[in-house]
């Protein structure tokens, strides 16, 4: 699930964000919402700086919504955009919900996806503006986010759409199973341009290729508590590199619970753009397999062990790849799990 922030700027705008975040947290979300001092309540906080909110939420949030003009949301977040594959999706809501506009980050950030799911909610229309949206043709990087796939390098997207769009035939492979019908706009043929889904980085499959390596690398983590972003992230590196593994395939990192909001965790997460999911004591120790376990950890946190049964867990039973590894108050395992590619109705266009 999405962690989604909300901003509005008056009365009429508080009342429908305070339904949206009602809504968007039946299903599952963890949300936030602001508004000027004056209006706040029904869950939504007050802010006093719109621009310092504006640039915490952007950093912080998969999603952030603005309810109001399109012009106020592109000022607050102009100084934070960085590129497509690590910006936020961000929508804007007019304050009487009629309309709710993808801004940025439609594909991978999932500003398009939200803004059909915002619309349904409120009743308003959405509008999006991805030519390959507009078109009813296939997006490569939406398909990608979808599937859990990590695009390689980004710049082969507007590649393979621009091609797309021009009426061409774009190639496909895949090292990994995929149901459904190919899309129209795609082929198994030889192409001058395709899209590739493989472990190989550097496999030229095509003479101009769109990598996608499958996100099927759940990681479990344990820490001592401060231990601060940068180290945890030095840890993992370096444990992954010494095994040839590659980081763009984590999907998922795990933890017990009491480290849910370990900032360090938090930020690891958020620089992988991936959820942090975390399981009770109870939970881990009902993991089926068998686990380095430790006296200590038992002690401090009811259970024996959090990095490998966390990782079982979150990887639904998955492919044990790297056993339990400690280095300065932190321990990671690494559990391979099944990614099902498929494509869909909406992807046939």
């Amino acid at each position: 699930m999405a962690k989604i922030g909300v901003i509005a700027f008056s009365e009429k705008g508080k009342l429908l964000g305070s339904f949206l975040l009602h809504r968007l947290e039946e299903e599952g979300h963890s949300v936030q919402g602001y508004v000027p001092g004056k209006y706040a309540g029904e869950k939504m906080e007050a802010f006093t700086d719109f621009h310092q909110i504006s640039g915490t939420l952007f950093e912080e949030k998969d999603i952030v919504i603005f309810i109001g003009a399109c012009g106020i949301a592109v000022r607050a977040i102009a100084p934070h955009i960085k590129n497509k594959m690590e910006d936020p999706g961000v929508l804007v809501l007019d304050e009487c919900g009629k309309y709710v506009i993808s801004l940025l980050s439609g594909h991978v950030g999932g500003a398009n996806e939200f803004a059909r799911r915002v619309g349904k909610m409120v009743g308003a229309e959405p509008v999006i503006t991805t030519a390959t949206d507009r078109n009813g043709l296939f997006a490569v990087d939406d398909w990608a986010v979808k599937n859990s796939l990590h695009i390689w390098e980004p710049a082969s997207v507007k590649e393979i759409s621009s091609r797309i769009l021009a009426g061409e035939k774009v190639g496909f492979l895949s090292h990994i199973p995929v149901k459904g019908n190919l899309p129209g706009q795609l082929t198994m043929e030889h192409a001058e341009a395709g899209i590739a889904v493989c472990y190989d980085r550097d496999g030229q499959y095509f003479p101009i290729t769109c990598r996608l390596v499958p996100m099927d690398l759940v990681v479990g983590m344990g820490c001592r508590r401060g231990k601060s972003y940068a180290e945890l992230d030095s840890f993992l590196h370096l444990e992954f590199q010494e095994r040839g593994l590659e980081t763009e395939r984590i999907g998922l990192l795990c933890s017990i619970d009491v480290k849910g909001k370990e900032e360090g965790l938090q930020k690891l997460a958020k620089a992988f753009r991936v959820r942090l999911q975390t399981f009770s004591a109870s939970e881990l120790s009902k993991a089926a397999g068998n686990f380095t376990a430790s006296a200590f950890v038992e002690k401090q946190v009811g259970v024996d062990n959090v990095c490998e049964r966390s990782a079982s867990l979150g990887s639904g039973g998955g492919r044990r790849l790297v056993a339990k590894q400690t280095g300065d108050g932190m321990t990671l395992a690494v559990y391979q799990r099944e990614v099902i590619l498929q494509f869909s109705e909406t992807d046939r266009a």
